[in-house]
Protein backbone atom coordinates (compact mmCIF):
# COMPACT_ATOMS: atom_id res chain seq x y z
CA UNK A 1 0.00 0.00 0.00
CA UNK A 2 2.73 2.69 1.21
CA UNK A 3 4.74 1.83 -2.36
CA UNK A 4 1.10 2.47 -4.48
CA UNK A 5 0.65 5.65 -2.56
CA UNK A 6 4.54 6.99 -2.69
CA UNK A 7 4.02 5.81 -6.58
CA UNK A 8 0.47 8.30 -6.90
CA UNK A 9 2.56 10.98 -5.09
CA UNK A 10 5.68 10.65 -7.58
CA UNK A 11 2.78 11.33 -10.69
CA UNK A 12 2.49 15.11 -9.15
CA UNK A 13 5.90 15.90 -9.53
CA UNK A 14 6.52 16.69 -6.15
CA UNK A 15 9.84 18.53 -6.51
CA UNK A 16 8.02 20.68 -8.97
CA UNK A 17 5.36 21.31 -7.10
CA UNK A 18 6.71 22.28 -3.90
CA UNK A 19 8.45 25.11 -5.74
CA UNK A 20 4.63 26.14 -6.76
CA UNK A 21 3.03 26.20 -3.50
CA UNK A 22 6.14 27.64 -1.93
CA UNK A 23 5.24 31.06 -4.32
CA UNK A 24 1.55 30.51 -3.82
CA UNK A 25 1.57 30.29 -0.04
CA UNK A 26 4.30 33.05 0.32
CA UNK A 27 1.99 35.22 -2.11
CA UNK A 28 -1.16 34.17 0.66
CA UNK A 29 0.83 35.98 3.11
CA UNK A 30 2.08 39.24 1.66
CA UNK A 31 -1.64 39.51 0.17
CA UNK A 32 -2.85 39.70 3.46
CA UNK A 33 -0.02 41.19 5.04
CA UNK A 34 -0.22 38.15 7.54
CA UNK A 35 -3.34 38.29 8.36
CA UNK A 36 -4.81 35.07 6.81
CA UNK A 37 -8.11 33.71 7.22
CA UNK A 38 -6.88 30.56 7.90
CA UNK A 39 -9.81 28.49 5.90
CA UNK A 40 -9.04 30.46 3.12
CA UNK A 41 -5.67 29.85 2.73
CA UNK A 42 -5.90 26.23 3.49
CA UNK A 43 -8.63 25.50 1.20
CA UNK A 44 -6.98 27.76 -1.54
CA UNK A 45 -3.53 26.03 -0.77
CA UNK A 46 -4.85 22.77 -1.01
CA UNK A 47 -7.23 23.82 -4.17
CA UNK A 48 -4.41 24.75 -6.07
CA UNK A 49 -1.51 22.15 -5.17
CA UNK A 50 -4.39 19.66 -5.96
CA UNK A 51 -5.32 21.00 -9.54
CA UNK A 52 -1.60 21.89 -10.08
CA UNK A 53 -0.91 17.95 -9.48
CA UNK A 54 -3.73 16.94 -11.50
CA UNK A 55 -1.76 19.06 -14.40
CA UNK A 56 0.97 16.66 -14.05
CA UNK A 57 -0.48 13.85 -13.60
CA UNK A 58 -2.09 14.58 -17.15
CA UNK A 59 1.43 15.65 -18.26
CA UNK A 60 2.66 12.25 -17.82
CA UNK A 61 -0.04 10.38 -18.98
CA UNK A 62 0.12 12.07 -22.65
CA UNK A 63 4.12 11.96 -21.86
CA UNK A 64 4.96 8.82 -20.81
CA UNK A 65 5.82 6.96 -24.93
CA UNK A 66 8.56 10.30 -24.63
CA UNK A 67 9.38 9.46 -21.09
CA UNK A 68 10.01 5.98 -21.89
CA UNK A 69 13.56 7.23 -24.09
CA UNK A 70 14.84 9.33 -21.44
CA UNK A 71 16.87 8.59 -18.58
CA UNK A 72 15.81 11.27 -16.26
CA UNK A 73 12.24 10.28 -16.85
CA UNK A 74 12.64 6.16 -17.33
CA UNK A 75 11.40 5.80 -13.78
CA UNK A 76 8.03 7.72 -13.73
CA UNK A 77 5.32 5.29 -12.50
CA UNK A 78 3.08 5.06 -15.80
CA UNK A 79 6.90 4.12 -17.42
CA UNK A 80 7.34 1.70 -15.31
CA UNK A 81 3.93 -0.18 -15.19
CA UNK A 82 3.88 0.56 -11.66
CA UNK A 83 0.44 2.91 -12.47
CA UNK A 84 -1.89 2.24 -15.51
CA UNK A 85 -2.76 5.44 -17.44
CA UNK A 86 -6.48 4.16 -16.47
CA UNK A 87 -5.50 4.72 -13.05
CA UNK A 88 -3.10 7.89 -13.34
CA UNK A 89 -6.29 9.30 -15.17
CA UNK A 90 -8.63 8.40 -12.19
CA UNK A 91 -6.40 10.18 -9.93
CA UNK A 92 -5.87 12.92 -11.77
CA UNK A 93 -9.54 13.12 -12.68
CA UNK A 94 -10.16 13.40 -8.64
CA UNK A 95 -7.19 15.67 -8.01
CA UNK A 96 -9.08 17.94 -9.99
CA UNK A 97 -12.51 17.92 -9.29
CA UNK A 98 -11.40 18.20 -4.77
CA UNK A 99 -9.36 20.91 -5.98
CA UNK A 100 -12.11 22.79 -8.01
CA UNK A 101 -14.41 22.35 -5.25
CA UNK A 102 -12.71 23.09 -2.39
CA UNK A 103 -12.26 25.71 -4.24
CA UNK A 104 -15.09 27.15 -5.66
CA UNK A 105 -16.82 26.54 -2.13
CA UNK A 106 -14.41 28.56 -0.12
CA UNK A 107 -12.82 30.80 -2.35
CA UNK A 108 -13.87 32.79 -5.32
CA UNK A 109 -14.71 31.66 -9.30
CA UNK A 110 -12.05 34.06 -10.01
CA UNK A 111 -9.15 32.14 -8.76
CA UNK A 112 -10.92 28.78 -9.98
CA UNK A 113 -10.98 29.97 -13.27
CA UNK A 114 -7.19 31.22 -13.73
CA UNK A 115 -6.05 27.93 -12.00
CA UNK A 116 -8.16 25.96 -14.53
CA UNK A 117 -7.02 27.85 -17.28
CA UNK A 118 -3.73 27.41 -16.43
CA UNK A 119 -4.41 23.21 -15.94
CA UNK A 120 -5.72 23.21 -19.60
CA UNK A 121 -2.36 25.39 -20.61
CA UNK A 122 0.10 23.12 -19.26
CA UNK A 123 -1.92 19.61 -19.14
CA UNK A 124 -2.82 19.55 -22.99
CA UNK A 125 -1.53 22.84 -25.09
CA UNK A 126 1.97 22.70 -23.30
CA UNK A 127 2.72 18.87 -23.20
CA UNK A 128 0.83 18.29 -26.27
CA UNK A 129 1.57 21.79 -28.49
CA UNK A 130 4.15 24.51 -26.95
CA UNK A 131 6.69 21.53 -26.14
CA UNK A 132 7.22 20.23 -29.48
CA UNK A 133 6.97 23.97 -31.59
CA UNK A 134 10.62 24.87 -31.40
CA UNK A 135 13.41 26.36 -29.18
CA UNK A 136 11.49 28.92 -27.21
CA UNK A 137 8.79 25.89 -25.74
CA UNK A 138 10.24 26.57 -22.52
CA UNK A 139 9.83 30.40 -22.43
CA UNK A 140 6.57 30.47 -23.23
CA UNK A 141 5.15 27.32 -21.62
CA UNK A 142 6.63 29.27 -18.44
CA UNK A 143 3.61 30.85 -17.92
CA UNK A 144 2.04 27.79 -16.01
CA UNK A 145 4.54 27.70 -13.59
CA UNK A 146 4.84 31.30 -13.00
CA UNK A 147 1.09 31.25 -11.91
CA UNK A 148 0.78 30.30 -8.31
CA UNK A 149 1.74 33.56 -7.02
CA UNK A 150 -1.67 35.16 -9.01
CA UNK A 151 -3.42 32.18 -7.74
CA UNK A 152 -2.65 32.10 -4.22
CA UNK A 153 -3.03 36.13 -3.93
CA UNK A 154 -6.29 35.90 -5.47
CA UNK A 155 -7.13 32.75 -3.08
CA UNK A 156 -7.59 34.95 -0.45
CA UNK A 157 -8.16 38.69 -1.60
CA UNK A 158 -10.24 37.54 -4.81
CA UNK A 159 -8.51 40.24 -6.86
CA UNK A 160 -5.69 41.17 -8.84
CA UNK A 161 -2.79 43.54 -8.26
CA UNK A 162 0.02 44.40 -9.39
CA UNK A 163 2.35 42.70 -7.33
CA UNK A 164 1.43 39.52 -7.59
CA UNK A 165 1.70 40.23 -11.75
CA UNK A 166 5.07 40.96 -10.55
CA UNK A 167 5.85 37.68 -8.58
CA UNK A 168 4.35 36.05 -11.77
CA UNK A 169 6.82 38.15 -14.37
CA UNK A 170 9.79 37.34 -11.94
CA UNK A 171 9.05 33.69 -12.03
CA UNK A 172 8.35 33.40 -15.81
CA UNK A 173 11.89 35.07 -16.72
CA UNK A 174 13.66 32.42 -13.66
CA UNK A 175 12.33 29.63 -15.66
CA UNK A 176 14.09 29.63 -19.17
CA UNK A 177 17.16 29.77 -17.48
CA UNK A 178 16.30 27.21 -14.99
CA UNK A 179 15.06 24.75 -17.34
CA UNK A 180 18.13 25.32 -20.12
CA UNK A 181 20.49 24.41 -17.57
CA UNK A 182 18.79 21.11 -17.02
CA UNK A 183 18.47 20.52 -21.00
CA UNK A 184 21.86 21.52 -21.46
CA UNK A 185 22.91 18.54 -19.09
CA UNK A 186 20.50 16.50 -20.84
CA UNK A 187 20.73 16.91 -24.16
CA UNK A 188 21.42 13.95 -25.50
CA UNK A 189 17.92 12.89 -24.01
CA UNK A 190 15.65 15.49 -25.52
CA UNK A 191 17.28 14.88 -28.75
CA UNK A 192 16.30 11.39 -28.69
CA UNK A 193 12.78 11.82 -27.64
CA UNK A 194 12.53 14.47 -30.37
CA UNK A 195 11.73 17.28 -27.97
CA UNK A 196 13.49 20.65 -29.44
CA UNK A 197 15.20 21.84 -26.34
CA UNK A 198 17.25 25.32 -27.27
CA UNK A 199 20.38 22.87 -26.51
CA UNK A 200 19.30 20.43 -29.10
CA UNK A 201 18.25 23.16 -31.58
CA UNK A 202 20.11 25.86 -31.22
CA UNK A 203 23.24 24.02 -29.50
CA UNK A 204 24.72 24.72 -25.94
CA UNK A 205 26.99 27.93 -26.32
CA UNK A 206 23.64 29.87 -27.90
CA UNK A 207 21.98 28.61 -25.09
CA UNK A 208 24.63 30.11 -22.67
CA UNK A 209 24.22 33.10 -24.10
CA UNK A 210 20.72 33.30 -23.11
CA UNK A 211 21.14 31.84 -19.87
CA UNK A 212 23.38 35.10 -18.85
CA UNK A 213 20.94 37.47 -20.65
CA UNK A 214 17.74 36.22 -18.77
CA UNK A 215 19.90 35.90 -15.28
CA UNK A 216 20.56 39.55 -16.21
CA UNK A 217 17.13 40.48 -16.91
CA UNK A 218 15.88 37.92 -13.37
CA UNK A 219 18.01 40.37 -11.38
CA UNK A 220 16.28 44.09 -12.90
CA UNK A 221 13.03 42.01 -12.53
CA UNK A 222 13.94 41.04 -9.01
CA UNK A 223 15.37 44.65 -8.39
CA UNK A 224 12.07 46.05 -9.77
CA UNK A 225 10.38 45.02 -6.88
CA UNK A 226 12.18 47.37 -4.49
CA UNK A 227 11.87 50.08 -6.90
CA UNK A 228 8.56 50.06 -7.02
CA UNK A 229 8.04 50.32 -3.23
CA UNK A 230 7.04 47.30 -2.49
CA UNK A 231 9.71 45.74 -0.71
CA UNK A 232 12.43 47.27 1.62
CA UNK A 233 16.17 47.74 1.81
CA UNK A 234 16.68 43.79 3.60
CA UNK A 235 15.71 42.65 0.60
CA UNK A 236 16.65 44.65 -1.69
CA UNK A 237 20.47 44.09 -0.18
CA UNK A 238 19.02 39.78 -0.27
CA UNK A 239 17.83 40.16 -3.69
CA UNK A 240 21.30 41.68 -4.94
CA UNK A 241 23.44 38.87 -3.45
CA UNK A 242 21.15 36.16 -4.86
CA UNK A 243 20.61 37.71 -8.11
CA UNK A 244 24.66 38.11 -8.26
CA UNK A 245 25.12 34.40 -7.45
CA UNK A 246 23.11 33.43 -10.19
CA UNK A 247 24.68 36.07 -12.97
CA UNK A 248 27.84 34.55 -11.21
CA UNK A 249 26.92 30.78 -11.82
CA UNK A 250 25.50 31.58 -15.64
CA UNK A 251 28.60 33.23 -16.68
CA UNK A 252 30.97 30.53 -15.20
CA UNK A 253 28.76 27.82 -17.31
CA UNK A 254 29.11 30.25 -20.36
CA UNK A 255 32.69 29.85 -19.84
CA UNK A 256 33.13 26.40 -19.02
CA UNK A 257 33.19 23.15 -21.86
CA UNK A 258 30.03 21.74 -22.86
CA UNK A 259 27.76 20.83 -19.59
CA UNK A 260 30.12 21.43 -16.90
CA UNK A 261 28.49 23.28 -14.44
CA UNK A 262 25.19 23.31 -15.67
CA UNK A 263 23.52 21.35 -12.79
CA UNK A 264 25.43 23.61 -10.49
CA UNK A 265 23.17 26.01 -11.97
CA UNK A 266 20.10 24.31 -12.57
CA UNK A 267 20.47 23.50 -8.14
CA UNK A 268 20.92 27.04 -7.22
CA UNK A 269 18.13 27.97 -9.08
CA UNK A 270 15.67 26.42 -7.14
CA UNK A 271 17.38 27.65 -4.06
CA UNK A 272 17.25 30.77 -5.39
CA UNK A 273 13.70 30.65 -6.00
CA UNK A 274 12.98 29.07 -2.60
CA UNK A 275 15.04 32.11 -0.65
CA UNK A 276 14.05 35.19 -2.79
CA UNK A 277 10.57 34.55 -1.62
CA UNK A 278 11.03 33.91 1.68
CA UNK A 279 13.31 37.04 1.92
CA UNK A 280 10.32 38.80 0.55
CA UNK A 281 7.97 37.60 3.68
CA UNK A 282 10.85 38.46 5.99
CA UNK A 283 11.10 41.85 4.24
CA UNK A 284 7.28 42.38 4.83
CA UNK A 285 7.83 41.39 8.76
CA UNK A 286 10.41 43.69 9.31
CA UNK A 287 8.55 46.47 7.76
CA UNK A 288 5.62 45.63 9.56
CA UNK A 289 6.63 44.49 12.91
CA UNK A 290 9.85 46.04 13.60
Amino acid sequence: MSLTISEFFKLTKPGVLYLLMITAGASMILATNFNLDIIKALTGFLGIAFIAGSSAAINQILDFKYDSVMERTVKRPIVTGKISVTSATVFASFLFIAGSALILYFNNFLTWALTFGTWIFYAFFYTKVLKFSGSQNIVIGGLAGAMPPLLGWTAVVGSIDPLPLLLVLLIFIWTPPHFWALAINKKDEYAKAGIPMMPVVKGIEYTKIQIVLYSILLMVVSLLLFATGYFGYLYLIGAAILGGIFIQKSWKLKQSSGADNSMSLFLYSIVYLTLIFLLMIVDRAVITYV
